[in-house]
């Protein structure tokens, strides 16, 4: 009997991914959205997806993989500069004495 040796994956990073992207980890079927996106200094490229569902009324967990091992589901929305914080109040400042 001859043995046959499992066939390894080839996995590519997809550069297109962004944050709000609907996404699945291609190993573990992990579904959800992108929240966050890790760039390390050798290289590493690490997506982190935070499931839209809950479980037993409490959110689950969000969990962080290699980008290689991550495809994009459905893009998400457009995402452009937000303002964030409230309105700011100039500070007072007394004046310089001469």
């Amino acid at each position: 009997m001859t043995e046959t040796k499992p066939t390894a994956r080839k996995f590519e990073r997809d550069d297109r991914l962004k944050l709000g992207d609907r996404a699945k980890d291609q190993i573990s079927g992990f579904t959800g959205v992108i929240v966050a996106m890790t760039e390390w200094l050798n290289g590493c490229r690490r997506i982190t997806i935070q499931p839209e569902s809950l479980h037993e009324g409490k959110p689950v967990a969000s969990s962080t993989f290699d980008a290689e091992q991550v495809a994009r589901v459905e893009p998400g929305p457009e995402l452009g500069p937000s303002r964030t914080g409230g309105p700011s109040i100039a500070p007072e400042r007394n004046c310089d004495p001469v």
